[in-house]
């Protein structure tokens, strides 16, 4: 039997695929919709994919899901405060969608210095593992500042294993074995980063344009 890399990646779309899809358009709703409410001071945000890194041994996926803000060209120091009240609009947005999935971690990334999701000089994240997320999301008295000090308690020297407080931005379409779903497309994670952030910006913006 093919592997679930193989399917997502083949000509037909696989239930997974299409599943993972319908996630991702539910958490780039609902994080819009969030930030439009609130009047957040950014260009435009969005749920921009989702990596699927590993399958487990019944062939489900294990998965990173991205979220994406972009502060704007001016900014070259962005505002701590303001990161962490957009991460903890990202991480409600996406617990729901993602809760019956297997999430390896949850990606929060920052653009800034530069245009648009994926034009900036700069790109910056927040990785969050799936039990901070939950507590956060359940646990009422868990609050947004206790989020932020035990991502910041926990993360040490490695940036490639979350929790990430504030660390170099992950470029999943340059990890060997992986796929990354956008909406309506799968993308080999060893294509060019350029065509993976494309694809990614189209599916943030046919899910209902700019924050």
């Amino acid at each position: 039997m093919p592997s679930l890399l193989e399917r997502l990646l083949g000509s037909d779309t696989p239930d997974e695929q299409v599943d993972l899809e319908s996630r991702q358009h539910d958490a780039d709703e609902a994080l819009r919709d969030a930030v439009d409410r609130a009047g957040y001071a950014v260009e435009d945000c969005g749920v921009t994919g989702v990596a699927v890194v590993n399958e487990g041994p019944d062939g489900e996926p294990i998965v990173v899901p991205i979220a994406r803000f972009s502060l704007g060209e001016d900014v070259e120091n962005p505002d701590p405060d303001l990161v962490w009240e957009l991460v903890g609009e990202a991480v409600e947005a996406l617990q729901t969608p993602f809760d019956d999935v297997f999430v390896r971690h949850y990606d929060v990334q920052f653009t800034f210095d530069g245009d648009e999701l994926f034009e900036a000089e700069e790109c910056r994240r927040v990785a969050l593992t799936d039990s901070l997320v939950d507590r956060y999301a359940t646990d009422a008295g868990f609050t947004r500042s206790d989020l932020r000090d035990a991502v910041d308690a926990a993360h040490d020297i490695d940036d490639e294993i979350a929790p990430v407080a504030w660390g170099e931005c992950r470029d999943y379409s340059h990890t060997n074995d992986a796929a990354i779903v956008f909406g309506g497309s799968a993308a080999a994670a060893s294509a060019g980063a350029s065509a993976a952030s494309c694809a990614g910006a189209g599916a943030a913006g046919g899910a209902g344009g700019g924050c």
